[in-house]
This record gives C-alpha cells, structure tokens and sequence, in this order.
C-alpha cells in the first residue's frame, strides 16, 4: 500500500513539474519567436524606405503608401532582394538574387493592393525559409498619377529558425536535466514523508492482529462457560427461570457475535500486511455455489425470502475452497439480510472465455449513489441502526474484497434503492 502511496506521489510531483517546465518553455519558446520575426518585419519596413526608390530607378522618385518618398540611397541588396511587379503579379523588375519561387504568393498581392502592405512567409526554390514584405508604391513615369505597382523585399529567414532550433534543444536539455533529478528527488522526499505514517500503520496493524490472536481465547472460554452455565442451571432445576435463560442467551449469542468479529479483524489484518494464506487447490465453483445454497436456505425461508441458485454448468478455479465458501457466505447472508419478506435471492455462477462470474442478486432495499464508493470499506453501513440491529460489524464486504484480490479476480457492486443489489466477482479459471 505505502509504496503505490510513494509512486503516486513521485508521479504527481514529476507531472506537475513538467506541466510547468513545459508551459514556460513553450511561453518561452513562443515569445522568443514573435520578438525575433517582428524584429525581421521591423527591418524590411525600414529597407523598403530607405532602398526600394534607388533601386527602382538611380534617382527616380517614388511615393508608397500614405504619401511616404522613397529618398534614393546606395543600393546595398547582400542578403536582401527586391522586386517590383504589377497589380496582377506581371513582374517588372527585379534584383538578381531573386528567386522566382520565394516572392509573395498572389493571396498576399492581393492582400497588399486592399491594406496597402503585408507580410508573407514563403520558401525558396532550395528550400530556404524566407520573410517578403509586400507594398503598394508608384513609379513616376511622367503621366499625373504615375503607375501603381507592388514592391517586395525580402530576406532569408534561416538566422531566427536556427536559434529557434537551437532555443528548442535547450530547453529539451532543461527539460530532461531537471524532470529526471525532481524525480529521483521526489522519490526520495515521499518516502521520508511515508516513513513515519508507515510505522504507525505497521504498529496498529501489529496490534490488532495480536489482539485478535490474544482476545480469541477468552471469547472461547466465555463461551464455554455460558453453555456449562446453561446445563448446569437446567440439570439443578429442572427447568432454567426465564430471565436467566435469558442472560445466558444473551451471553451466547453476544460470545458468537463477539468471536466473529474476532475472527474478521484477524483476516484483515492478514491482509493488510500481506499473510492471508491460501491454501489453492481445484476448486468447483458450481458445486460450492449449491453447497452454500442448501446451507443458507433454512436462513432464506425463516425470514420469508425465496433462495435460488443457477450453477450453468461445472467452472473450476484454482483457489482456496475455505475462504471462497467464506466470499459465498459473506454475499449470500448480506443479500437475505438486507431483502425484506416476500423478496428474492439469487446466486448464479458462469463461465466466459477466461474468466469466472459469480452474481449474487437481491430484491432489497437497495444502496444510495453516494454510499456505493464506500461499500467496500471497513466499518461502513449504510443504515448503522438496522446494521447493529441485524448484527453486522461492516466488516464482511471489506473481507470479501481482499478474498478476491487474494485469487486476482474482482469484485463491483450495482445497486438501485428500493429496487434491489447486484453482486459480481470475476475470478481467473
């Protein structure tokens, strides 16, 4: 139990951890990009106004739009180019370091000739990354208004997707070196955290378990005492007085109450520290079903319940006949206990692929929603006045759960208030 508690923990503090390191390197990440291609729009902006008049035409005047001049400077194309086309794409002019396939696609023409610029990512013929900025302009060729046309520069983009790439690695490298360590950190950390609740479990668990063992002679010797009580009085006076057979009923029936009990607190407290010894042989489920059946029928019919049982045929697992006629007990005794007269009990037993299913069904009063995910734990009752009335410890459910786990099957529980229970225990065959 304490160490899936200690791996669950490592798990979440490791989950968490990532979830972190993994938002801020990709707010990182994707910050780092904006900064770096707004820095790259920024420049062509500003290489539009100083270059594109000079390289139009060595002192020819051009204005882009909103009026702006582009004042003719040296040309300094380097890594950059330029190209001027027509407002349907016809290319007019061009440095002569562009690439064809790396201009602006029509879609982004377009966009520049309604907002009067845009920016477009596109590739180059060898497969370079490249940023084109798009801009209406006029080229002064003596009419009154000048020509439209559309000027793009652009320039290579490889620069920034290399530190991208490079920015990538190195948070994968923080990523790895940091997730790794928590971990084994982590690991570390919850099991000194578990380490005192370990030993206060361990210690209550050693407690019940030798209090079990220790009260179970003194119960016995109650017992016996009270029946030697009982024959003694009976024998002296021929007939025992109604309120002393009364105590002495009640010192027995309470003696049985008290020794079950016993008895439960000690199987799970061999269960809890892993001791439940099964004593695995072939086992005939069908015929365990009918045995059950016959030996719980007399209960059934004292309290007005019909019982019956459904074996389809021979199913045989390898198991622990005492403690799976035990899980039988347990389930059959809860369905009558909890059925009112006139109702119904069925226990069925089935055979699929690989797997063998027990239902235990009821007409009962049924189990709330809400009371269902608890069903199974230790001292739980749905109704704690007419569990103590009908002499329940809210012990038998939780028995039968670790019974199941012990053989690797299990076990679930459907319920409808007013309408009745369903039982179901899957075990391997």
């Amino acid at each position: 139990m304490f160490s899936a508690a200690r791996w669950r923990l490592t798990g979440v503090f490791t989950v968490v951890l990532a979830v972190i390191l993994v938002t801020a390197g990709v707010a990182i990440y994707l910050t780092t990009s904006s900064v770096l291609f707004a820095r790259v729009d920024d420049d062509l902006e500003e290489r539009a106004v100083r270059d594109l008049s000079d390289f139009v035409g060595g002192g020819g005047r051009g204005r882009g739009p909103g009026g702006d001049e582009f004042v003719p400077h040296t040309k300094t194309t380097g890594g950059y180019f330029y190209a001027i086309v027509g407002t349907d794409g016809e290319p007019l002019l061009s440095s002569s370091n562009v690439d064809p396939d790396g201009l602006a696609p029509a879609s982004a023409l377009q966009r520049a000739v309604n907002d009067g610029k845009a920016f477009v990512s596109t590739e180059s013929s060898e497969g370079e990354s490249l940023r084109v900025y798009v801009l209406q302009a006029t080229v002064q060729d003596g009419s009154p208004d000048g020509s439209p046309v559309l000027a793009q520069i652009g320039r290579s983009t490889e620069p920034e997707h290399s530190a991208l790439t490079q920015l990538r690695t190195v948070l994968l490298a923080v990523f790895g070196g940091s997730v790794i360590p928590a971990g084994l950190a982590g690991f570390i950390l919850s099991g000194r955290v578990l380490r005192p609740i370990k030993t206060a479990m361990d210690s209550q668990q050693t407690f019940i378990a030798d209090a079990s063992h220790e009260l179970r002679t003194p119960v016995a010797v109650v017992r016996t005492n009270a029946e030697l009580l009982q024959r003694h009085i009976t024998s002296q006076a021929g007939e025992m007085p109604a309120r002393d057979a009364s105590a002495v009923e009640d010192i027995l029936s309470e003696s049985d109450r008290l020794a079950k009990m016993v008895d439960q607190m000690l199987t799970l407290a061999q269960a809890d520290v892993g001791e439940m010894a099964l004593s695995r042989s072939a086992v005939l489920l069908d015929e365990l079903v009918e045995q059950v059946g016959r030996s719980m029928k007399t209960l059934a019919e004292a309290r007005s319940i019909s019982l019956d049982t459904n074996t389809n045929g021979s199913v045989e697992v390898n198991g622990d006949p005492a403690r799976l006629h035990e899980l039988l007990v347990i389930l059959t005794d809860n369905a009558i206990k909890y059925t009112d007269a006139g109702g119904s009990v069925g226990v069925s037993i089935n055979r699929t692929h690989k797997r063998a299913t027990l239902e235990v069904t009821d007409t009962g009063r049924g189990i709330p929603a809400e009371s269902l995910s608890h069903i199974f734990d230790r001292f739980y009752r749905v109704d704690k006045a007419r569990s103590r009335d009908s002499g329940g410890t809210g012990l038998g459910l939780a028995i039968a759960r670790q019974i199941v786990d012990a053989h690797g099957g299990t076990i679930r529980m459907e319920s409808e208030v007013a309408k009745g229970t369903k039982v179901t225990v899957e075990l391997p065959v």
